[in-house]
């Protein structure tokens, strides 16, 4: 299929935002290491997944102009719009993402803290209930905060909560 200049620039300026839309799909993987996803094979997994999603939307994006047939040019044309977003705009959502991040992770750990000073105030006749309540507690914060078990607070919690 032969293709004129002009339809060939159009499909280039297209394939420069649908790079623009590539990178801000990016910001999805992003968000996700910022929210603790950092283990190496998750990474890898992610990145992978997002490619394989990258080039099925690619084949896709390519279907009205050329028939699904993927040139050179157009993924080029999408590099180079990825890259522009990634270094401009891109800057700045990543320090948007952040800061609600990080909002987001204090009003879940006050809330959690919270909550297990009034379970203890309000069950503390029964110390197993509360010790159970505690644990589970702390276990939450593991999890959401991805924090290694401190040993010496453990110790002093147990300590503290038996009858």
């Amino acid at each position: 299929m032969e293709f004129s200049l002009a339809q060939q620039t159009v499909y280039f300026l297209f394939s420069l935002l649908f790079g623009v839309i590539l990178s801000s799909l990016y910001d999805v993987v992003r968000i996700l290491r910022f929210l603790g996803f950092t283990k190496s094979w998750q990474i890898i997994l992610s990145d992978i997944l997002y490619f394989v999603v990258c080039a099925f939307l690619t084949v896709l994006f390519s279907l009205p102009f050329n028939k699904g047939e993927v040139r050179y040019f157009v993924i080029f044309g999408e590099a180079v719009g990825f890259i522009v977003y990634r270094f401009t705009i891109g800057e700045y959502t990543a320090s948007v993402y952040g800061f609600f991040i990080r909002i987001i992770r204090k009003i879940i750990k006050k809330s959690l803290q919270l909550l297990r000073f009034f379970s203890n105030k309000l069950l503390k006749e029964n110390g197993f209930v509360v010790y159970n309540v505690g644990n589970i507690i702390h276990k939450l914060q593991n999890i959401v905060f991805n924090k290694k078990k401190d040993k010496r607070y453990e110790q002093t919690r147990i300590k503290k909560t038996t009858p």
